[in-house]
């Protein structure tokens, strides 16, 4: 067994990067720490780190995506205004769930976000 002490940071492929940074950083408040010519480095709350990675490989496909992650939300009214406002890629949903509602929206390179509200 490998002991992991950490996460040290997810790679999620970017085919446009300034498009990705813009995504991330405008419509999910994550914070743009480092720059380069074919990578970026995006944190929230200094706790979890992306590196976006510019490439041209990237799977759409919402029913079994590259990569996928879970956001909790604190409005999950204004999150939806917001995305149809700012006409953002929604995968699936809103729906309810046993414990809250959920939706599952496409980043530019297609891969899912779930934002996720608990009542």
């Amino acid at each position: 067994m490998i002991v992991i002490e950490a996460l040290n940071h997810i790679n999620i492929a970017a085919k446009d990067l300034e498009k990705s940074i813009e995504f991330y950083t405008v419509f999910l408040d994550f914070e743009c720490i480092e720059t380069k010519e074919d990578e970026a480095i995006i944190t929230f709350d200094d706790q979890l780190k992306i590196r976006l990675v510019k490439s041209e490989n990237v799977s759409a496909n919402p029913d079994y995506p590259a990569l996928s992650f879970i956001l909790d939300v604190d409005d999950f009214t204004e999150g939806l205004a917001v995305l149809e406002t700012n006409e953002i890629n929604i995968l699936a949903g809103p729906s309810e769930t046993d414990s809250g509602e959920n939706v599952i929206i496409g980043d530019p390179a297609g891969n899912a976000i779930e934002l996720y509200y608990v009542e």
